[in-house]
């Protein structure tokens, strides 16, 4: 394991700047923290709140890894639940869904069959496959406090748009950690409200943790978790 020495501030810099993936550049979004804080507790709150990625909300999440709040101003029009096998949908863009998610609603059950990752779209939906049936309830259902599973995804309202994560010793609200990792350029849905665009709840990369306020001293590893727009 890797582990900074504290007098070396820029080696462990460049240490943690290789956990990012390359990219080409893009509008910097920085997450910087300096300050233990309490946030709300929830992304609904914390939208209202005005709280943007600008400042990160992390997470404890499942195992080894930490979840990146990404705070969201308007509930989306969509959520396909991995966990609970539901998939959320505003009956206002009913048609509109079926359309973007390629999904094929049963006669006999009501249940919509959603491909999923790596399915080959032109190939048809063979009923009885548990990891594609999903069973529609309102949006209006849908608890904006929920924790997310990962492969979760969502449609939005909005248009994709280019940012770049980078965390430099940011506090956890949930544990003592502090985590740096990145830059990680990505495209997440701008929330403008022009067209549809779809985000996924997948691992990011992999960042480090430290218990020192100065991230002096990696302590290990960590898996850290998103919404992210697919590659188109």
């Amino acid at each position: 394991m890797h582990r900074a020495a504290a007098t070396d501030p820029w080696d462990r810099r460049t240490f943690l700047r290789r956990l990012g993936a390359a990219g080409i550049g893009a509008p910097v979004i920085a997450l910087l923290a300096c300050s233990d804080r309490s946030p709300p507790e929830d992304e609904a709150s914390i939208a209202s709140a005005g709280r943007t990625v600008a400042d990160p909300i992390l997470r404890s999440y499942a195992g080894d890894a930490t979840r990146i709040v990404a705070p969201i101003s308007e509930p989306p029009i969509a959520y396909v639940s991995q966990g609970l096998r539901l998939v959320f949908i505003d009956r206002e863009y009913r048609d509109l869904l079926v359309d973007i998610l390629s999904a094929h609603i049963s006669v006999s059950t009501g249940h919509w069959r959603i491909p999923q990752p790596g399915d080959r779209l032109e190939e048809p939906l063979i009923p009885g496959v548990p990891l594609r049936e999903f069973e529609p309830v309102a949006i209006g259902d849908l608890d904006s406090a929920m924790e997310p599973t990962e492969g979760d995804f969502r449609i939005r309202r909005g248009q994709r748009a280019q940012a770049t994560i980078d965390l430099s010793c940011v506090p956890m609200v949930d544990s003592s950690q502090r985590i740096s990792g990145g830059p990680w350029h990505i495209k997440r849905c701008d929330g403008s409200g022009v067209g549809t665009c779809r985000e996924d709840f997948v691992e990011l990369g992999v960042g480090a943790s430290s218990a020192d306020g100065r991230c002096g001293d990696i302590t290990g590893e960590i898996r850290l978790l998103t919404w992210v727009c697919p590659e188109a």
